[in-house]
């Protein structure tokens, strides 16, 4: 909703200057890329963002929307703004997340949207943020670098989620959420499958090995790891189950099956076990919440199951086989979890802050599989408990438990015979366990999408249900969609 333009008069004159404004922006940035082309960068970037922004003033639910879809592609389209050496980068996600929050902030302020009822989860965050900001004042780089790195793997996911839950107002809102979701996670699922097959891959991020062994490639297209690959893409599976189970037809349904089959297509081409682990879960907890889906889930398993017992042998000797059933990760996290331990014990309750396992860790003598890089957790519980001891860890654990908690009394109240919870809820509570169960198994600091995903996931399907969306000039009556 425009809350700016009044008359038609004043819309006109700011589509003229909107238009002006860009011709000259299109005309500078065409002068760039012939004499300037490190300026052509910075000029596209600032523009992506000053679009997103205008877009949030029109229209906040679609910018909301447009910005999800482009936080991956935003490193590949030059939308992130490269600032000088010791000044953090003002990066897509960064600078339109921020914008937005105030935004909402001031409209709220001004009466023009009300503050949401406060749930369990929001009032457990304290208990979360607080360490964590203590952590990160300690980080391994520096107090500024903690704050980064904590922003962006954290606290961007939960602007989004107090985002989601200001702007997602009916059960079309969080449809649109969903659609715009698969959308962005079925093309990254399809440039993990050409990246592992042809291994063309011309949306990878450089922060992992391209090999895993033999002909297998670790895949890294958009989100730069397998694990994070995979786990976005186990995340947003539950609603593409959600999307298919509303439609009442077949024909109307066959987009959402073949968006699913991409999703756990991809998760599959990443050769990730955390993460085809996730792939699982969340269909199955889905189906548990859902009667109808048991009959469909459970058989397909065990027939996928007994598929790979009966073709192992015919693989037994490949890289597939070796890469599903290698000892040295699991040998690796253990081994990990005995040395965080023992770190833990230096800083029980408040930690030795963030970032210090890998070279507190290399000083006793552990190195991640005798590579020289500082090794890591692998294992996003440690990494709380050692980072923030048992304050952090507590206030995670305390966070994770007030989010699931939200979802149930939101959908106890409005359950249906036969089903413990309204669809919404069903879906969110199934890409929760899709969440939180693989991050066991490697760090979630440096997976900010999957994050973010989860957090607009569970936001949305909160307020959709509840029908307690915020404009004020907006009357909406209470939701009684399953």
């Amino acid at each position: 909703m425009n809350l700016f333009v009044s008359s038609p008069r004043k819309s006109a004159l700011v589509s003229a200057a909107l238009l002006i404004a860009g011709l000259l922006a299109a005309v500078g940035l065409a002068w760039a890329l012939f004499y300037r082309p490190e300026l052509a960068d910075q000029l596209v970037a600032l523009s992506g963002i000053l679009f997103t922004i205008t877009l949030i003033l029109y229209d906040p639910l679609t910018a909301f929307l447009v910005w999800m879809f482009l936080i991956p592609f935003a490193p590949f389209l030059h939308l992130d703004l490269r600032m000088p050496a010791g000044i953090p980068d003002l990066s897509y996600s960064r600078v339109v997340g921020s914008f937005f929050a105030l935004y909402i902030f001031a409209q709220i302020a001004r009466g023009q949207r009300k503050f949401l009822t406060l749930t369990l989860f929001d009032l457990s965050l304290p208990f979360f943020v607080i360490p964590l900001l203590a952590s990160a004042l300690r980080g391994y780089y520096g107090w500024l670098w903690g704050l980064q790195s904590i922003f962006d793997s954290f606290l961007i996911a939960l602007l989004v989620y107090f985002i989601a839950r200001q702007l997602i107002r009916t059960p079309d809102d969080f449809r649109a959420l969903a659609k715009t979701l698969i959308s962005i996670t079925v093309i990254i699922a399809i440039a993990a499958i050409v990246e592992q097959t042809t291994g063309f891959a011309p949306f990878r991020a450089t922060s992992t090995g391209a090999i895993y062994s033999g002909d297998l490639r670790k895949v890294g297209s958009f989100l730069g790891n397998p694990a994070y690959v995979a786990l976005a893409l186990a995340v947003v599976i539950p609603m593409a189950m959600m999307l298919s189970i509303e439609k009442p037809r077949f024909r109307e349904r066959v987009g959402y099956i073949l968006a699913l089959f991409l999703l756990e297509g991809g998760i599959i081409a990443t050769f990730n076990r955390s993460g085809i682990f996730g792939g699982v879960i969340g269909p199955l907890a889905f189906s548990f919440l859902n009667r109808r889906l048991l009959k469909i889930v459970l058989p397909a398993l065990l027939i996928i199951g007994l598929l790979l017992g009966l073709g192992w042998g015919l693989i037994e000797d490949t890289s597939v086989a070796g890469r599903l059933s290698s000892e040295s990760p699991i040998d690796y996290r253990l081994k990990a979890l005995e040395i965080g331990l023992d770190i833990h014990k230096t800083a029980p309750f408040f930690g030795v802050g963030w970032g210090w396992f890998g070279r507190m860790a290399a000083n006793r003598g552990f190195r991640d599989n005798g590579v020289n890089v500082l090794p890591s957790t692998h294992n996003s519980y440690l990494n709380f408990l050692v980072s923030g001891g048992y304050a952090l860890l507590g206030g995670y654990l305390l966070a994770a438990g007030g989010l699931l908690l939200t979802l149930v009394l939101v959908g106890w109240p409005r359950r249906k015979q036969r089903r413990f919870f309204p669809l919404f809820i069903q879906a969110a509570i199934a890409s929760y366990f899709a969440y939180f169960i693989p991050i066991a198994a490697f760090d979630n600091t440096f997976s900010g999408y999957a994050n973010i995903l989860l957090l607009a996931i569970v936001g949305g399907a909160i307020s959709a249900t509840l029908g307690d969306g915020s404009s004020t000039d907006l009357a909406r009556p209470p939701s009684s969609y399953s």
